[in-house]
């Protein structure tokens, strides 16, 4: 195998260690060169040439790999990622790629790879410097003979009704109870999911109401504190819905900007401390949000319905989306208050806005509300309603802790018992 050094030093890099990239591209290895040039050294090595072998490594002594995962080279470099961690297994293997220029292909091929990182080439160089710094040290705990940590990091999706009155909250709320009350794989006090709902709809604290969930802590006191929120703060300050669910809101009488720098760091520090963090997402803050919310999701769920002026209001969310270069693979359609009486069906929506579809949700305005003026969720009082069978594939998007039976192994067959032993009322 050959090994072509491809250093373009500029300037001195920021962290020392010279890393190895491989690519089948000597034009990509000159970019991410040039373009981390203030960051670290890169030295290329084709991998067209690829061979299991040891030589380069020995050669290189490499503490971190970068894998061309651009558009095209996806599978190459996932058979190199497989080799190379046969061959090394104490080596950090990272990808590397343009994010938004393949829709977000390149990540999930990183990630089902194996790969824990994913360096977006057009990402500022401080997000990228954090993460090589990240891997740098987990290397170097490593290397000390000390645990690393495990580094725990929850599930962000975004619901996002695409114009006001869509059901969107309702929505949220009965999806954060409903995946707070899953049965856990244990019974250990420590194994419960942990969930908590952003409540950033387009009426200020309807999921805080539908939640009955009151409070003086709100996003704002959370954003300038984002530095001290911990465990305890969270436990004690943030309202809990009787589900375990926690709800953390916007105060009614003003809107706060989710445009500061403080809202990603925020972020982070939740997602280590929930298993799930469900935000209900006003559309118009989309173009706000573009560096911390719709970068650090999950997955983006636009609720719509059939109507005329809801499918305006779709393409105008997915023309936000692809100005914040988000339209990608994280972006699912849901449509409620669904009737295949009106003319268009989910399927020809989905074709239409290409997206794929995630639920359709039946009309079930009567009793949804019959049930938000007891002080009760739909699926507390009637759990087996249409609307609430009707939200099992969103719940099975949710990485949870379900306890499995015997003899029903799937968490799909589990998902489609709502109405039995999966949740329960705490």
């Amino acid at each position: 195998m050959q090994a072509n050094p491809t250093v373009v030093t500029l300037a001195k890099p920021t962290l020392e260690p010279t890393l190895l990239l491989y690519s089948p591209d000597e034009n990509n290895a000159q970019r991410f060169s040039a373009r981390l040039r203030n960051l670290v050294t890169l030295s290329w090595c084709d991998s067209n040439q690829f061979s299991a072998s040891r030589r380069v490594l020995d050669q290189h002594q490499p503490r971190l790999v970068l894998l061309d995962f651009s558009k095209g080279y996806t599978d190459a470099s996932a058979e190199i990622a497989r080799q190379l961690m046969a061959l090394d297994p104490g080596l950090t293997l990272l990808g590397i790629g343009a994010a938004a220029s393949d829709r977000g292909a390149g990540v999930l091929g990183a990630m089902r790879a194996g790969l824990k990182e994913f360096i977006d080439i057009d990402a500022g160089d401080e997000e990228i410097l954090e993460q090589l710094k990240t891997a740098l040290e987990q290397l170097k705990t490593a290397a000390s003979g000390q645990p690393a940590r495990a580094v725990k990091r929850g599930q962000l999706v975004l619901v996002c009704g695409v114009r006001p009155g869509l059901g969107s909250s309702t929505l949220a709320a009965h999806l954060g109870a409903l995946a707070a009350s899953a049965k856990p794989q244990t019974d250990a006090p420590d194994s419960a999911n942990n969930v908590m709902l952003l409540d950033l709809g387009h009426s200020s604290g309807d999921v805080g109401l539908y939640l009955g969930t009151g409070g003086d802590f709100h996003l704002d006191d959370a954003l300038r504190n984002a530095n001290r929120v911990d465990a305890t703060l969270v436990r004690t300050a943030v309202p809990r819905h009787a589900s375990g669910t926690a709800v953390l809101g916007q105060p009614r009488e003003r809107n706060i900007s989710l445009a500061g720098a403080e809202v990603a760091p925020l972020l982070e520090r939740l997602l280590s401390m929930f298993d799930l963090v469900l935000c209900d997402l006003d559309s118009r803050a989309l173009d706000d949000v573009a560096h911390s919310l719709l970068k650090l999701a999950d997955e983006i769920w636009l609720v719509t319905d059939q109507s005329i002026g809801s499918m305006v209001a779709l393409d105008a969310c997915l023309r936000q989306l692809e100005r914040a270069q988000a339209r990608d693979l994280r972006v699912s359609l849901v449509v409620n208050r669904y009737d295949e009486a009106c003319g268009i069906t989910g399927a020809r929506m989905s074709e239409r806005f290409s997206l794929p579809l995630l639920a359709t949700l039946p009309e079930r305005s009567r009793p949804l509300r019959a049930a938000a003026n007891r002080g009760s969720l739909l699926h507390e009082t009637s759990p087996n309603d249409a609307y609430v069978r009707a939200l099992s594939p969103l719940l099975s998007r949710f990485r949870l802790r379900v306890k499995r039976e015997a003899d029903k192994g799937s968490l799909k067959a589990l998902l489609n018992r709502l109405g039995g032993n999966l949740w329960k009322r705490r």
